[in-house]
């Protein structure tokens, strides 16, 4: 549902500023895009947008999963207590974000091959971030 609702912004975005005709090729609208004021109003508030987006995901996610696996609660109390740990530590959970981001980043560069390393690394990670923050 995150994700719909990503997209939906997106386009609202893209439509607000740009209306609702298609581009005429790729070089024009990497032109429009680059170089003219509505194109950087698309740049900094797409990327507002897509942090907020994935700030939420990540106040969502951080513990609920690992949570959900090692015992025995609802998603609703998963989620809450993700939220939680999210708002009792902010600039940790921000690093955690950001660790993640760049470890799958450089995963993904290596023609995907990186992730068989990157993804169980991090997941390892996460569980220790789980058994520590939550008693």
């Amino acid at each position: 549902m995150l994700f719909i609702g990503w997209q939906a912004a997106a386009e609202s975005l893209y439509l607000w500023l740009f209306g609702p005709t298609a581009p005429e090729s790729v070089n024009g609208f990497l032109t429009e895009v680059l170089s003219t004021s509505r194109g950087w109003t698309l740049i900094i508030l797409g990327n507002a947008i897509g942090f907020v987006f994935a700030a939420l995901v990540l106040s969502i996610g951080v513990v609920s999963f690992p949570l959900l696996l090692d015992r025995n609660v609802g998603v609703a109390v998963a989620v809450r207590t993700s939220v939680r740990v999210t708002l009792a530590n902010p600039l940790t959970m921000a690093l955690w974000g950001l660790i993640v981001a760049a470890s799958l980043v450089i995963g993904f560069l290596f023609a995907f091959v990186g992730l068989a390393f990157v993804v169980p690394i991090l997941a390892h990670a996460s569980w220790h971030i789980y058994r520590r923050v939550v008693q």
